[in-house]
C-alpha cells in the first residue's frame, strides 16, 4: 500500500488539500516531497507553515473558493515544463524542513 502512495503520489502533477484551519497539514508536505505542486487551502499551517516561498520561489497555491482552486489547476496545467519542474523543486526543498532528519536534529539543540 505505501509502494502505491508513493507511486501515486509521483506521478502527480498537483496534489488538492480543502481542509479549512488544518493545524498542520501533513499531506501537503508529502504532495510536495513527492514533486506534486501543492493547492492547499488558505488557512492555518498551510498557509502559516507550509506553502511558503522557498528561496524565493513559489512552492505550490492557496485557495478558498471553487473558483480560486479550478484558477490555480488552470494555472499549472498551463506552465512549461520547465516551469512546473522548478516549482515542484522548490516544492521539495521546502518539504524539506519538515523531515524526520531535521525535527530530530533541532529536538538535539
Amino acid at each position: 500500500m505505501y509502494r502505491d502512495l508513493v507511486r501515486l503520489l509521483g506521478g502527480a502533477v498537483a496534489g488538492i488539500h480543502s481542509m479549512t484551519d488544518e493545524h498542520f497539514g501533513i499531506s501537503v508536505v508529502e504532495y510536495m516531497a513527492a514533486g506534486a505542486i501543492p493547492i492547499a487551502h488558505n488557512s492555518a499551517g498551510p498557509k502559516m507553515d507550509i506553502v511558503l516561498e522557498e528561496d524565493g520561489l513559489q512552492t505550490g497555491f492557496l485557495a478558498c473558493s471553487v473558483e480560486e482552486y479550478a484558477d490555480a489547476i488552470l494555472k499549472i496545467m498551463r506552465m512549461s515544463e520547465s516551469e512546473r519542474l522548478e516549482m515542484a523543486a522548490a516544492a521539495r526543498s521546502r518539504a524539506g524542513r519538515f523531515s524526520e532528519q531535521r525535527f530530530i536534529k533541532i529536538s538535539k539543540l
